[in-house]
């Protein structure tokens, strides 16, 4: 029981890195498709 609790903490921890990098590539696209429009015109 021991093995699949740490097994499942880690796998919680991936996802967790994997959703935080993913909402940084939205924010920084966002941004950068802010700028363009900002500038754009």
């Amino acid at each position: 029981m021991d093995a699949l609790v740490h097994l499942f903490i880690g796998l919680l921890t991936v996802l967790f890195f994997v959703g935080l990098a993913g909402s940084a590539v939205v924010v920084v696209l966002s941004f950068i498709e802010d700028l363009t429009e900002l500038f754009g015109e």
